[in-house]
């Protein structure tokens, strides 16, 4: 099953596009964006959801999820290997997997 949609402008420099998280059988749906880092592949890009921006301590202004700790020392680990499939696998879905239940359990974030 795919979790996500990405696409980028012409350029190939700004990414967006949508990602889902199941949780109880019921989808959460976030808008998800990321600049491709002018040192990229040694940088790995910033991913962003923008509307969960404040909502969660895991999080930087902007929307941006924090991945220093667990996913950016693997990634310098695996420069140049790795790339924007490794992101979203590797750092996106992990934050997802812990942040999203805690903040629908919460009632932060609520099904629509």
């Amino acid at each position: 099953m795919d979790w996500f949609r990405l696409e980028s402008n012409k350029e190939g420099i700004k990414w967006f596009g949508k990602c889902w998280y199941m949780h109880n059988l019921l989808k959460y749906e976030f808008d998800v964006e990321f600049d491709i880092p002018v040192l990229y592949p040694t940088t790995a890009p910033e991913i962003a959801l923008p509307e969960l921006d404040g909502k969660t301590a895991k999080m930087y202004r902007g929307g941006k999820i924090c991945l220093t700790d667990h996913f950016k020392p693997l990634w310098s680990r695996n420069v140049p290997k790795f790339g924007i499939a490794h992101a979203m696998a590797l750092g996106l879905a992990p934050w997802l997997a812990v942040e999203v239940p805690e903040l629908i359990e919460k009632g932060i974030i609520t099904k629509q």
